[in-house]
């Protein structure tokens, strides 16, 4: 099968590859049939089976690369598929994604995914930061901690944190607010910063995208 991938032209290889890595950073886990339409939708030239699992299966054998390929499932480095606990969260999350649209935005944005460090929206994220900032929440050493606190609160949100999850986490990390009303602003950001990031379980949607795309589909029919 090893010979298959690599008697590929080279350009083709790296194009496959990044659509590997957008979708899971997108979605955490896809089946190889659906990873194969979401290639499909966007170039001309159809993926087949053939072609994508010999390198998926290259790219899954790397450790330094947190992708994993097993029983037919691309997933990225959170749900790593070497036990069976690690299938299981894998095949649990792609139950919660299978009455749901995938998100399929134009290819420029969708390859953007491809890098593993791409967030958006980012003003949620910076309007959080600056807050956090602005009214010396915590006690800290560089701006670079407060940086890490958002963007673990987003990965939370990415897996399907609630709420409770985030405060527990701020709460750990020694955050204080000297009134409710600080406390109810903060939260609120929080909430906008939930609403409006993509999450797996939603097949790559936000909170506010999955809403919207319900109450279209369950509208009546005059």
């Amino acid at each position: 099968m090893a010979n298959k991938s690599t008697n590929q032209k080279p350009n083709r290889l790296i194009l496959i590859k990044r659509y590997a890595f957008a979708a899971i950073n997108l979605y955490g886990v896809i089946k190889l049939e659906d990873f194969m339409s979401v290639f499909n939708h966007y170039e001309k030239e159809s993926l087949s089976k053939d072609e994508a699992i010999p390198l998926l299966e290259l790219l899954s054998s790397i450790d330094e690369i947190d992708l994993s390929f097993k029983q037919g499932v691309l997933a990225n480095g959170y749900f790593y598929l070497n036990d069976t606990k690690d299938v299981r969260v894998a095949k649990d999350l792609l139950l919660a994604q299978s009455n749901k649209p995938r998100y399929l935005p134009s290819k420029e944005e969708f390859l953007k995914f491809e890098d593993d460090e791409y967030v958006e929206p980012m003003k949620p994220l910076l309007d959080l930061e600056k807050f956090i900032i602005a009214n010396k929440l915590v006690a800290i050493k560089k701006l670079d901690d407060i940086r890490y606190d958002v963007l673990e609160i987003h990965d939370q949100i990415i897996m399907g944190g609630k709420p409770s999850d985030y405060m527990g986490y701020i709460n750990k990390r020694g955050y204080q607010f000297k009134d409710e009303v600080q406390l109810n602003l903060f939260v609120g950001l929080t909430m906008i910063l939930h609403n409006n990031t993509r999450m797996y379980e939603n097949n790559g949607h936000t909170p506010i995208e999955t809403r919207e795309l319900y109450e279209e589909s369950h509208k009546p029919i005059n």
